[in-house]
């Protein structure tokens, strides 16, 4: 069974970059697959240390144990702060009617996260990360069952709510 998992990983791989794609057929497909979560959070866990990864290229941290912190538990962080985020999406989808349950969503839109990989580097990862915007729509569309008007509310909504909390926490503005 232990010569299955890097296997399975790589299955799941396939279907993070499908769902890059915009095929919405993976995404559904991941979402009712329950051994979808440990490579969704595998996921975003290499996301965070990218993201970290891509702090230390810029010269955002200067201390080599600022460094060393940041690498350790930016992957933890990320998995946190993706759950946080991705219960208040869930929560503004279903009151818009969205169907899908919350490991269901988890489970899409975790995979669906392989794009912040790409913030190991700085200046292409910002750029890419773009790219988020029309996979989540599509994941909320195809996993909530949502019109696409409804999906788009929800993305606007979250990105206002996201922009706040920046703005509260002195990071923007």
């Amino acid at each position: 069974m232990e010569t299955k998992a890097p296997f399975e990983f790589k299955k799941y791989l396939k279907k993070s970059f499908e769902i890059l794609q915009l095929k919405g057929a993976a995404a559904e497909e991941v979402a009712s697959d329950e051994r979808a979560l440990k490579p969704g959070i595998l996921i975003l866990a290499i996301g965070g240390l990218a993201v970290a990864i891509g702090a230390v290229f810029q010269g955002q941290v200067s201390a080599p144990a600022e460094a060393a912190f940041l690498l350790l538990f930016a992957p933890a962080l990320n998995v946190l702060m993706f759950s946080i985020f991705i219960a208040m999406f869930h929560g503004f989808a279903r009151l818009l009617g969205g169907k899908a349950t919350f490991q269901e969503y988890y489970r899409a839109t975790s995979l669906g996260w392989i794009i912040s990989w790409a913030q190991a580097v700085p200046a292409l990862g910002a750029v890419l990360s773009l790219w988020s915007i029309p996979v989540n729509v599509l994941i909320l569309k195809r996993v909530h069952k949502l019109r696409m008007l409804e999906a788009a509310a929800v993305m606007a909504l979250m990105m206002s709510v996201a922009m706040g909390i920046l703005y509260l926490m002195g990071m923007i503005g």
